[in-house]
């Protein structure tokens, strides 16, 4: 009888330390669980974007074929919360380059480069985390566009293609017009060429992985 209970008291530490193994690594489980799924990337210069339009007469269209600044954009998929995509694109309006001395300066003026200098661009969420295994995926998302002042909230799909060992071309386009951001499209000629209200915006941009 005495053994049997020296046994049962000598077991009980071991009991309670099982116990404990399983409590905290149900809560380390629990924790590497609820551990957001963080991805980051540097913009590189090669990036670019493109500003189409349309007039009466033919079509028109501005680049910026060089993005200088050094932006990262995270990607951040925390559980039961939507995925995040953060990080935004600020271009110099006076780096539009339309090929065209008098196009160049007629968008500068229509975008109001002088007192807004800049046109950005705020990566805001994803519907699905991109897994970047195979060649291309398409991800709609939202973002928002400031232009002149108005900031804009708008949904697009965009395009993850894998491009190399740590680089991935990331691609998306939208229909704007100049009134979502209170502008009017510039007239020339006595208004006799006329720019219609819509032009799309695209973006190709490379993104080096950290």
């Amino acid at each position: 009888m005495n053994n049997h209970n020296y046994l049962r008291h000598d077991a009980l530490p071991i009991i309670l330390f099982l116990i404990a193994s399983l409590f905290l690594g149900g809560r380390q489980i629990k924790s590497e669980l609820n551990r957001p799924n963080v991805v980051r990337w540097v913009v590189e210069k090669n990036s670019s974007l493109q500003v189409a339009g349309m007039s009466n007469v033919n079509e028109f269209s501005c680049n910026i074929r060089e993005y200088a600044a050094k932006d990262t954009i995270t990607c951040s998929d925390e559980p039961a919360k939507t995925i995040t995509l953060s990080g935004e694109l600020e271009m110099d309006i006076m780096s539009f380059n339309c090929n065209s001395n008098v196009i160049t300066k007629d968008l500068r003026k229509t975008l109001k480069a002088e007192t807004y200098p800049t046109f950005n661009i705020r990566f805001l969420s994803l519907q699905s985390m991109p897994a970047l295994l195979r060649k291309t995926e398409l991800i709609k998302g939202c973002l928002e566009v400031e232009l002149a002042g108005v900031v804009k909230k708008f949904e697009l799909n965009y395009t993850f293609t894998a491009i190399g060992a740590g680089y991935i071309k990331l691609t998306g386009s939208h229909r704007f017009c100049f009134s979502d951001f209170n502008l009017s499209p510039p007239r020339k000629l006595a208004g006799l060429i006329k720019i219609k209200d819509e032009f799309d915006v695209s973006f190709q941009l490379i993104l080096r992985s950290l």
